[in-house]
């Protein structure tokens, strides 16, 4: 198991008195962990009062700075105001990247959502579990254009430099250099390496 989560990642508030931060390590490991546990609860509620302070903001040069204390935002990061997600500190902005509104990143452009959580198909298991789930990461390489309302499911990667058309839903990677559209999206381009884009 990862060891305690605030130790490896400054952004994250260390647990206070009886709180224990191993489902916060389960999570991130993509484990099975308790969502209702009382350290993860505070996390996200302080998240979302923090989230609702930064969106706020008009100034953008203050909106950025106040996201740098709350995620891993680079410099050259722009994020528009109405944006939703959970914790925060799991995230990671690097690069020239535009975060368009009403993005939902839940633990790019207009209306785009990106899941992580993954719960049982069968209602039987769902009931055997309690409150336990569990998570899969969503990567996004570098030069990625996500188009509007982009639906990305958990454990997908968008390879480098590809296009995602809009209103698309990935279930499935995607390709450097490709471009997908569709639900479910498949790739039906691809981007040579001297800019040419050609049928596949």
């Amino acid at each position: 198991m990862t060891a305690a989560p605030h130790l490896t990642n400054k952004l994250i508030p260390p647990p206070e008195g009886d709180e224990d931060p191993s489902q916060l390590a389960l999570m991130i490991d993509a484990k099975r962990y308790f969502a209702n546990d009382k350290y993860l609860d505070r996390l996200r509620n302080t998240g979302a009062i923090k989230l609702d302070e930064i969106t706020r903001v008009a100034d953008y040069k203050k909106r950025m700075a106040l996201w740098r204390e709350f995620a891993d935002v680079g410099e050259d990061v722009f994020i528009t105001q109405r944006f939703f997600c959970e914790y925060g500190f799991n995230l990671h902005f690097a690069g020239r990247n535009f975060i368009g509104a009403n993005c939902t990143f839940s633990d790019v452009c207009p209306n785009v959502k990106i899941y992580t959580p993954e719960h049982p198909l069968s209602s039987q298991v769902r009931a055997d579990l309690a409150d336990e789930e569990w998570g899969k990461s969503v990567r996004i390489e570098e030069d990625c254009w996500i188009c509007g309302s982009v639906i990305i499911l958990p454990g997908v990667t968008i390879g480098r430099g590809s296009t995602v058309g809009a209103g698309s839903v990935v279930t499935k990677d995607v390709p450097p250099q490709s471009v997908a559209i569709g639900n479910p999206a498949r790739v039906v381009k691809k981007i040579l390496e001297d800019g040419t884009v050609v049928k596949v």
